[in-house]
């Protein structure tokens, strides 16, 4: 099936609007809220299941592991970016994120799907990796699982806003903001 959005310049489209996930009031005390409460939700259940020791893998594989799986969370959004679209990636630390961006267009199914495949994928790998490991790996993996939520709140108010725009819609990952742009050719 060939894509028709391929074929158009963005002379032949119209911005219709942007998801502003940083920068917008609504999105910073979404994602702070979010954060919170995935986090409180993760360290509740650390608690309770009493997983919180530290005598198999000390806080520094901690902090390696939380930095890895950032790396990985966005390493997979850049994967799919690049599976969909052979356009330019980007990389972008401002401390304590890292934020990945495109030039490429992505209709609003492609564009979900790069929003979520880091969350879905790595979700279930830790979630199998606590299944099967030994018992002393449980606090490690807990934390990873509630980090893998908990960090995903920017992913989750971007596919919020993109399920409001139009199917034909298509959307261009800026980094710190996503431009939303329509084509009534696109409808057809």
């Amino acid at each position: 099936m060939t894509h028709s959005f391929f074929l158009l310049s963005y002379e032949m489209m119209k911005e219709i609007g942007a998801i502003r996930y940083s920068s917008s009031v609504q999105g910073k005390i979404f994602m702070t809220v979010f954060f919170a409460l995935s986090a409180l939700i993760g360290i509740a259940i650390i608690i309770s299941e009493e997983l919180a020791d530290t005598s198999t893998v000390g806080i520094l594989w901690i902090i390696v592991s939380c930095a890895v799986y950032m790396i990985l969370h966005e390493g997979l959004h850049l994967f799919f970016m690049r599976m969909l679209s052979k356009k330019k990636l980007r990389i972008s630390f401002v401390f304590p994120a890292v934020s990945v961006s495109c030039d490429g267009l992505f209709p609003r199914k492609h564009f979900i799907a790069i929003a979520s495949a880091p969350v879905l994928i790595l979700g279930i790998i830790l979630i199998l990796l606590l299944l099967l490991m030994p018992e002393g790996y449980a606090f490690l993996i807990s934390i990873l699982l509630t980090l893998n939520t908990a960090g995903s709140g920017g992913d989750f108010l971007q596919i919020f806003h993109a399920l409001r725009y139009p199917r034909a819609a298509l959307f261009q990952d800026r980094g710190d903001e996503t431009a939303v742009y329509y084509s009534e050719s696109l409808s057809l």
